[in-house]
Protein backbone atom coordinates (compact mmCIF):
# COMPACT_ATOMS: atom_id res chain seq x y z
CA UNK A 1 0.00 0.00 0.00
CA UNK A 2 1.45 3.38 -0.93
CA UNK A 3 1.50 6.42 1.33
CA UNK A 4 -1.16 8.20 -0.74
CA UNK A 5 -3.87 5.59 -0.30
CA UNK A 6 -6.01 5.43 2.79
CA UNK A 7 -8.20 2.71 4.18
CA UNK A 8 -11.63 3.96 5.10
CA UNK A 9 -12.51 3.28 8.71
CA UNK A 10 -15.80 1.45 9.21
CA UNK A 11 -18.67 3.77 10.01
CA UNK A 12 -19.45 3.65 13.73
CA UNK A 13 -23.01 4.73 14.45
CA UNK A 14 -23.12 7.46 17.04
CA UNK A 15 -24.69 6.88 20.41
CA UNK A 16 -26.84 9.98 19.84
CA UNK A 17 -28.26 8.45 16.65
CA UNK A 18 -28.85 5.12 18.38
CA UNK A 19 -30.63 6.77 21.32
CA UNK A 20 -33.05 8.38 18.87
CA UNK A 21 -34.69 4.92 18.63
CA UNK A 22 -35.79 5.04 22.29
CA UNK A 23 -39.51 5.89 22.31
CA UNK A 24 -40.28 9.33 23.71
CA UNK A 25 -43.44 9.18 25.82
CA UNK A 26 -43.51 12.94 26.44
CA UNK A 27 -46.22 15.15 24.96
CA UNK A 28 -45.03 17.02 21.90
CA UNK A 29 -46.11 20.39 23.27
CA UNK A 30 -43.45 22.18 25.29
CA UNK A 31 -40.51 19.96 24.31
CA UNK A 32 -37.26 21.90 24.11
CA UNK A 33 -34.86 18.99 23.75
CA UNK A 34 -35.01 15.63 22.01
CA UNK A 35 -34.99 12.55 24.21
CA UNK A 36 -31.75 11.40 22.56
CA UNK A 37 -29.99 14.68 23.37
CA UNK A 38 -31.03 14.57 27.04
CA UNK A 39 -29.94 10.93 27.38
CA UNK A 40 -26.62 11.72 25.67
CA UNK A 41 -26.06 14.68 27.98
CA UNK A 42 -26.76 12.47 31.00
CA UNK A 43 -24.34 9.79 29.77
CA UNK A 44 -21.55 12.35 29.27
CA UNK A 45 -22.20 14.00 32.63
CA UNK A 46 -22.13 10.64 34.41
CA UNK A 47 -18.87 9.71 32.68
CA UNK A 48 -17.50 12.97 34.08
CA UNK A 49 -18.55 12.06 37.61
CA UNK A 50 -22.12 13.33 37.95
CA UNK A 51 -24.04 11.08 40.32
CA UNK A 52 -27.37 12.87 40.73
CA UNK A 53 -29.94 14.71 38.64
CA UNK A 54 -28.70 17.96 40.13
CA UNK A 55 -25.10 17.11 39.16
CA UNK A 56 -26.17 16.19 35.60
CA UNK A 57 -28.00 19.50 35.22
CA UNK A 58 -25.07 21.40 36.70
CA UNK A 59 -22.57 19.66 34.37
CA UNK A 60 -24.69 20.57 31.36
CA UNK A 61 -24.98 24.16 32.52
CA UNK A 62 -21.41 24.78 33.68
CA UNK A 63 -19.10 22.27 31.97
CA UNK A 64 -20.61 21.65 28.54
CA UNK A 65 -19.65 24.44 26.15
CA UNK A 66 -21.39 25.21 22.84
CA UNK A 67 -19.36 22.59 20.93
CA UNK A 68 -20.22 19.84 23.41
CA UNK A 69 -23.88 20.82 23.52
CA UNK A 70 -23.96 20.90 19.70
CA UNK A 71 -22.45 17.42 19.42
CA UNK A 72 -25.08 16.17 21.89
CA UNK A 73 -27.88 17.61 19.77
CA UNK A 74 -28.64 20.56 22.04
CA UNK A 75 -28.84 23.63 19.84
CA UNK A 76 -29.43 26.24 22.53
CA UNK A 77 -27.40 27.85 25.28
CA UNK A 78 -29.58 26.43 28.06
CA UNK A 79 -29.64 22.79 29.09
CA UNK A 80 -32.33 20.63 30.74
CA UNK A 81 -33.24 21.54 34.30
CA UNK A 82 -33.36 19.16 37.25
CA UNK A 83 -37.17 19.07 36.99
CA UNK A 84 -36.98 18.15 33.30
CA UNK A 85 -34.47 15.39 34.05
CA UNK A 86 -36.64 14.08 36.91
CA UNK A 87 -39.79 13.87 34.77
CA UNK A 88 -37.92 12.33 31.86
CA UNK A 89 -36.21 9.58 33.88
CA UNK A 90 -39.37 8.89 35.90
CA UNK A 91 -41.32 8.18 32.71
CA UNK A 92 -38.51 6.64 30.61
CA UNK A 93 -39.16 3.24 29.02
CA UNK A 94 -36.18 1.60 30.73
CA UNK A 95 -36.51 -1.70 28.86
CA UNK A 96 -36.43 0.08 25.48
CA UNK A 97 -33.45 2.16 26.62
CA UNK A 98 -31.56 -0.97 27.72
CA UNK A 99 -32.35 -2.78 24.43
CA UNK A 100 -31.19 0.24 22.42
CA UNK A 101 -27.98 0.63 24.40
CA UNK A 102 -27.24 -3.12 24.22
CA UNK A 103 -27.84 -3.09 20.46
CA UNK A 104 -25.49 -0.14 20.04
CA UNK A 105 -22.78 -1.89 22.07
CA UNK A 106 -23.12 -5.07 19.98
CA UNK A 107 -22.80 -2.86 16.89
CA UNK A 108 -19.51 -1.59 18.31
CA UNK A 109 -18.21 -5.18 18.45
CA UNK A 110 -18.83 -5.64 22.18
CA UNK A 111 -20.42 -9.05 22.88
CA UNK A 112 -23.95 -9.11 24.29
CA UNK A 113 -23.80 -9.43 28.08
CA UNK A 114 -20.21 -8.16 28.33
CA UNK A 115 -19.58 -6.24 31.54
CA UNK A 116 -17.68 -3.08 30.72
CA UNK A 117 -15.56 -1.32 33.30
CA UNK A 118 -14.77 2.31 32.51
CA UNK A 119 -11.83 3.97 34.23
CA UNK A 120 -10.27 7.35 33.78
CA UNK A 121 -7.16 9.11 34.89
CA UNK A 122 -6.31 12.78 34.85
CA UNK A 123 -2.78 14.09 34.94
CA UNK A 124 -2.76 17.66 36.13
CA UNK A 125 -0.98 20.34 34.16
CA UNK A 126 2.32 21.86 35.17
CA UNK A 127 3.18 25.49 35.83
CA UNK A 128 -0.39 26.68 35.95
CA UNK A 129 -1.87 26.82 32.47
CA UNK A 130 1.43 26.70 30.57
CA UNK A 131 1.38 22.91 30.22
CA UNK A 132 -2.19 21.56 30.14
CA UNK A 133 -3.10 18.32 31.85
CA UNK A 134 -4.14 15.15 30.04
CA UNK A 135 -7.19 12.89 30.40
CA UNK A 136 -7.19 9.16 29.67
CA UNK A 137 -10.35 7.05 29.62
CA UNK A 138 -10.36 3.30 28.99
CA UNK A 139 -13.13 0.72 28.63
CA UNK A 140 -12.28 -2.84 29.69
CA UNK A 141 -14.32 -5.93 28.84
CA UNK A 142 -14.31 -8.06 31.97
CA UNK A 143 -15.44 -11.27 30.28
CA UNK A 144 -13.06 -11.00 27.32
CA UNK A 145 -10.23 -9.55 29.40
CA UNK A 146 -9.45 -6.95 26.74
CA UNK A 147 -9.28 -3.20 26.57
CA UNK A 148 -12.20 -2.36 24.29
CA UNK A 149 -11.19 1.23 23.72
CA UNK A 150 -9.00 3.96 25.03
CA UNK A 151 -9.06 7.68 24.44
CA UNK A 152 -6.70 10.36 25.66
CA UNK A 153 -6.41 14.04 25.08
CA UNK A 154 -5.60 17.41 26.56
CA UNK A 155 -7.40 18.39 29.66
CA UNK A 156 -9.97 20.95 28.58
CA UNK A 157 -12.20 21.30 31.64
CA UNK A 158 -10.81 21.30 35.17
CA UNK A 159 -13.87 19.69 36.83
CA UNK A 160 -14.45 16.89 34.33
CA UNK A 161 -12.10 14.16 35.54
Amino acid sequence: MDAGSAVAAPAIPSLLRALAAVPDGRKRRGRRYTLASILSLAVCAMLCGARSLYAIAQWGREQADDDIRGSLGIDRASTPSVATLFRLFRDLDVAAFERTLAGWLVGQGIPDGEVIAVDGKSIRGLHGEEVPGVHLVAAYGQRSGQVLGQKGGPRARPNCA
